[in-house]
């Protein structure tokens, strides 16, 4: 029940979020542009528990599902996923395109395009993360994705 009350509050966070106010890849805030840069840069198979440290302990994604319904999964449940999809593919990455942050306070939030791919298969989708600055760096609560 706790995962779906956290789904609940992190799509309400999401939705709140004007479209219209949000800015131009993190340029404005170093520390976001550094969390982003790091999201993406560290998504590797060697540096892969580095990657992890982005997340905070009580991490939490959702996506959707073909037919409609959406998943969720916690970092440990998350984090095994991305270990399996290193472990059977040899490449996997992720692009980040059309990058929108807004920040307030220590809260921020992060729209995206983004391509995932594995091998030679690309798949395209938009995610949304939302972030929390903790003692001086933003760190990641929660992503909401979809493919397209």
């Amino acid at each position: 029940m706790r995962g779906l009350a956290s789904l609940g509050l992190l799509l309400a966070l999401a939705l709140a979020v004007p479209a219209a106010h949000a800015q131009a890849p993190a340029a404005g805030d170093p520390g976001l542009q550094r969390l982003l840069d790091d999201y993406i840069g560290l998504y590797r198979r060697e540096t892969l528990g580095e990657w992890r440290t982005l997340f905070l302990p009580s991490f939490v994604v959702a996506w959707t599902q073909p037919d409609g319904s959406t998943a969720l999964r916690t970092l440990d449940e998350f984090w095994e996923r991305q270990r399996q999809a290193f472990a059977s593919a040899r490449s996997v990455g992720e692009v980040l395109e059309n990058v929108r942050a807004e920040r307030h306070g220590r809260l921020a939030s992060v729209w995206a395009d983004f391509v995932f791919t594995s091998d030679e298969s690309s798949r395209r989708g938009r995610l949304v993360m939302l972030c929390i600055e903790e003692r001086g760096a933003f760190r990641i609560h929660s992503l909401l994705f979809s493919y397209d």
